[in-house]
């Protein structure tokens, strides 16, 4: 008899747990990419992610701070997170190659700082071929704007992976490629 009441007082437990935190995980549509955030016990938002089962970032921080005092970096707790797909083609008047796919697995994780008040959803967008995410500061009531500081976005590797990048410009992306190692 006690047994059985243990056993559904922990199901009762696990099940509030489950509900109580969202899923915060994405795969692309081929499922060879994943991309996992988590929040630690300081609120901090945490990336990682994954090919072929493979890890190829760890755990990397998230967030920046802005001019006037505003830490968007932690104290945050997971509010929601939804998801989406995209798959369509489109046609571009010139460029390598006419038809282009668009074809994305998308996870939005709406994080709250419940001191404050205060959101920030990061958006993530995985295709077959790698990743994307953007920051978004929705309109809200204790934030009406803000100019950011220092971004402690991180990128931790794994190893020492090879890395194609084109000089930063405002006006224009028209650069060739270089490769770091």
């Amino acid at each position: 008899m006690k047994v059985k009441h243990l056993v559904g007082a922990f199901l009762c437990v696990l099940g509030c747990y489950a509900c109580s935190s969202p899923k915060t995980e994405v795969q692309s549509p081929d499922g060879h990419i994943k991309m996992t955030l988590t929040v630690d016990e300081n609120g901090k938002p945490f990336y990682n992610v994954s090919v072929d089962d493979s890890l190829l970032i760890e755990n990397s921080a998230m967030g920046f701070t802005a001019a006037n005092g505003i830490i968007l970096a932690e104290g945050f707790q997971v509010k929601n997170t939804t998801f989406s797909s995209e798959d369509e083609t489109w046609t571009q008047p010139w460029g390598e190659n006419k038809k282009n796919r668009n074809h994305y697995n998308e996870m939005t994780v709406t994080l709250e700082q419940p001191e404050t008040g205060r959101i920030l959803n990061i958006r993530f967008r995985l295709f077959n071929d790698g990743l994307g995410f953007r920051y978004e500061l929705p309109l809200q009531r204790k934030m009406n704007y803000l100019t950011v500081k220092d971004e402690v976005t991180e990128f931790n590797l794994t190893g020492n992976h090879k890395a194609f990048c084109i000089p930063g410009d405002y006006d224009t992306n028209e650069f060739a490629y270089t490769t770091a190692l």
